[in-house]
């Protein structure tokens, strides 16, 4: 194809791609600000390189202008598949609120609306670099907890095996001078993102094959996970040892950077060790990176062109505008009511007496609280219930506590499950400041079907707005306990099996 036609390619799709990419900004503005913030987290975030990664992802395109002015870019009309999947991808994950679903999405879309102006020669160089961008998006987060307990766990097997005396309760590691918490934030995923960004930036810049990119980015990754496993080693190693007093118990994150940092610098020298005298990329030889050198003939026109505009730019408005939709309802609207909580269940009977400072934290829920008694026992009783969830008013949300934080601080790190046989419940045992403490067990409702599982909750919400069921509520029972906890077990497991049928009751007539 002469170089002629290559241009006039690239003047057709040029404009189509840049006002595509611009209707995503506008129209997806709300995910697009969400990775601003970020990104904006310097001190405090994951994801304080986004930008390092988004300008990466620009220079990657850049390094690869000559190879793209040489492709003649021929739409794609089977990715259009892809972007009304990515569309929907967005829409339902906006619906539930589910932001890194969002931005999975977002990242979806602009890929697929790439490739289907662009064509597969040109998709083919700009793939990686355009997926580079997912190392600055929150994919990653369901990966704190899984690094936390394996960090938990290699670093208490570490120091026991050095006859170190130690307890361990949850993640937490007791010494005899004192505790340490080992939180999410000492997972070390900062480290990890890290590795994954400088690794497969290195990989796609030095490697030319497959196989070798993967394994430099398995072993970046793994240098990042085990130079966090020795930071903590390290930490609470010095913490038995000066009886907590060292300056790195208290002050350990910038210990991590410098062993993460050593261990780079040792692969790099082993790497070049390795290849020395070896050119590390053949010229020619990469399908991934060069792609074919011969241009493919593509006969389109400006109205082509702006045809396809059209429909894509269709494909990507519709989405927001069905979540507009949903999220501003018409004034007719019919609300569900709300369930009345029970006068009685089972021996347990209502009263007004009780009083407590406990109450949950679920924004937009229609809040009520009531107090019941059987014997000498007392137990508070919540149910924070959503007639419809919206944008920031939903069940699931990390604004929503099963306390007011002001008032009470969880003991456990993280909400344990107890099974009832029927049900099982979130546990949580909560302290005040004057030290008076309350077992707190709660569960979730979404659309009938009960859960402890926030992912199952997102899907069961997303149902629930299918079948026209979009209703939802949270129980939380709680009751002081003393020096018998498990005695404040039994007494709300015997609420929780008696509150069943009654609670079923009141929402049957409100769905009625």
């Amino acid at each position: 194809m002469s170089a002629e036609q290559v241009k006039t390619g690239w003047r057709f799709a040029g404009p189509s791609i840049v006002v595509l990419l611009l209707l995503i900004l506008v129209f997806y503005q709300r995910t697009v600000l969400y990775l601003v913030d970020l990104w904006n987290q310097l001190d405090t975030g994951e994801y304080a390189h986004g930008y390092l990664v988004l300008a990466i992802s620009i220079y990657l395109i850049f390094i690869n202008r000559e190879k793209l002015s040489a492709l003649t870019p021929c739409p794609e009309y089977r990715a259009l598949i892809l972007v009304a999947a990515a569309s929907m991808l967005w829409m339902v994950s906006a619906l539930v609120d589910v932001q890194m679903l969002q931005t999975v999405g977002l990242l979806l879309l602009v890929l697929s609306i790439s490739w289907a102006v662009l064509g597969n020669q040109v998709i083919r160089v700009l793939a990686l670099p355009i997926l580079f961008i997912s190392f600055a998006i929150p994919i990653w987060f369901p990966l704190s907890s899984v690094l936390q307990n394996l960090t938990a766990d290699v670093v208490f097997w570490a120091i026991r095996l050095l006859s170190v005396p130690a307890l361990r309760q949850d993640n937490i590691i007791v010494l005899p001078a004192g505790m340490l918490s080992i939180e999410e934030s000492c997972s070390g995923l900062r480290y990890l993102l890290a590795a994954l960004t400088l690794g497969t930036l290195y990989a796609y810049m030095q490697y030319s094959g497959l196989r070798a990119r993967l394994i430099v980015v398995l072993v970046a990754a793994g240098s990042a996970v085990l130079a966090n496993l020795l930071r903590v080693f390290i930490v609470v190693y010095l913490g038995y040892t000066s009886e907590m007093q060292h300056p790195l118990v208290h002050d350990h994150l910038s210990l991590g950077w410098y062993l993460f940092a050593g261990l780079v610098v040792i692969l790099l020298i082993f790497d070049v060790y390795l290849n020395r005298g070896q050119p590390l990329i053949e010229p020619g030889k990469s399908q991934e990176r060069d792609g074919a050198t011969t241009s493919v003939v593509c006969k389109t026109s400006l109205r082509h062109y702006f045809m396809f505009v059209v429909g894509g730019g269709l494909l990507v408005f519709l989405a927001p505008a069905a979540v507009y939709q949903v999220n501003h309802p018409s004034a007719d609207q019919v609300v569900n009511p709300v369930p009345e909580l029970p006068v009685k269940a089972g021996d347990w009977l209502r009263f007004v007496a009780g009083r407590t400072d406990w109450m949950p934290v679920y924004h937009g829920a229609v809040n009520q609280k009531q107090f019941y008694q059987k014997d000498n026992n007392e137990v508070v009783f919540y149910m924070g219930y959503y007639p419809v969830q919206n944008q920031g008013e939903e069940l699931i949300n990390d604004l929503n506590h099963i306390s007011d934080k002001k008032v009470w601080r969880t003991i456990y790190p993280r909400a344990r499950i107890r099974d009832l046989g029927k049900r099982q419940v979130f546990e949580q045992m909560l302290e005040n400041g004057a030290k008076k403490q309350r077992l707190v067990w709660y569960w979730y409702n979404i659309s009938g079907k009960d859960t402890t599982n926030k992912y199952e909750a997102k899907v069961l919400q997303a149902l629930g707005l299918l079948t026209d069921k979009s209703w939802a509520y949270v129980a939380a029972v709680s009751a002081q306990t003393g020096d018998d906890a498990d005695f404040t077990r039994q007494v709300l497991k015997d609420f929780v099996l008696s509150i069943e049928k009654p609670m079923k009751k009141e929402i049957s007539l409100v769905e009625e």
